[in-house]
């Protein structure tokens, strides 16, 4: 579609919408953007905005950043750096499948990637793992429970491993999101945190509403801003306790800073947060 079709298909199915208004929203893009991003791609994001359709689009701009994601967008390509990578889990049903979810990010953010059935394989295999460079094509945009984007991926699309034509350099490790303790607000909808466990609680269960039996581990963390405690449940709980002791290194991202029932800030760690424990390395 030219850009001319773009805006007549927005002013078609949005008929409050004026002509102006998507042309103002054009430059507002531009100007965030500072003009890397062609004119095509920006308009095919507006349409999006504005709940206009772009199936039968490819959204594959080299310069598309993981902050110019809108839900509801059709055969994204997209890259970054793999900072996360989540089990494989199956579910049954009509169609029985399975999924894997890995974290990217590149120099403005980060996103959750959705890998469906097939694509789940590169996981399961080892093929995608944290530390990669990585392309995802023709994939597709929702917005996730918590009102943020995420990047599915099924058969119809396609990941390119290491791709030779991307620079490194363009694309962090997840050290450059993570945010100092004393920065964690009450607010936060998710978090990247790391710092050195000073105390590890020992493991505690609790009753559920349907009688079966819930875990919880607690243990302070400390980055030199300050101190929080994580909590862990369930599984991450149980493998959390195998591997932590006071003065190991912890990274947590994707994790949630949530009001203790005391009124302090603690950070829960859940099936969608990715934790990496480490020993810290000794000066020679």
């Amino acid at each position: 579609m030219s850009h001319r079709e773009i805006i007549q298909a927005i002013l078609k199915e949005r008929p409050e919408v004026t002509e102006p208004q998507v042309l103002a929203a054009l430059e507002a893009e531009r100007s965030k953007t500072a003009g890397l991003i062609a004119d095509a791609t920006l308009l095919r994001l507006i349409a999006a905005q504005f709940g206009v359709g772009v199936r039968r689009e490819t959204i594959s701009d080299p310069k598309l950043l993981i902050s110019h994601l809108v839900p509801n967008l059709n055969r994204i390509t997209v890259s970054g750096r793999v900072v996360a990578v989540f089990p494989v889990k199956t579910f049954e049903g009509e169609k029985p499948g399975k999924y894997a979810s890995l974290l990217i990010a590149d120099k403005k953010g980060t996103l959750r990637v959705i890998l469906w059935n097939g694509k789940a394989d590169l996981v399961e295999s080892g093929t995608v793992k944290v530390g990669q460079v990585t392309r995802f094509l023709r994939g597709y945009t929702k917005e996730d429970l918590n009102g943020k984007t995420e990047l599915h991926v099924s058969e119809k699309g396609d990941v390119d491993v290491k791709p030779s034509d991307l620079c490194e350099e363009d694309y962090p490790s997840i050290e450059r999101f993570l945010v100092p303790v004393r920065d964690v607000s009450h607010s936060s909808q998710s978090v990247h945190v790391g710092g050195r466990v000073k105390v590890v609680f020992p493991m505690s269960t609790f009753t559920r509403q349907d009688n079966s039996v819930g875990k919880v581990l607690r243990f302070f963390i400390s980055d030199g801003t300050g101190d929080v405690m994580a909590v862990a449940w369930n599984d991450k709980a149980d493998k959390l306790e195998q591997s932590l002791r006071g003065d190991v290194e912890v990274k947590l991202v994707n994790a949630r800073a949530k009001t203790s029932s005391s009124g302090g800030l603690e950070v829960h760690i859940d099936e969608a947060t990715y934790v990496e424990v480490s020993t810290p390395s000794v000066p020679q």
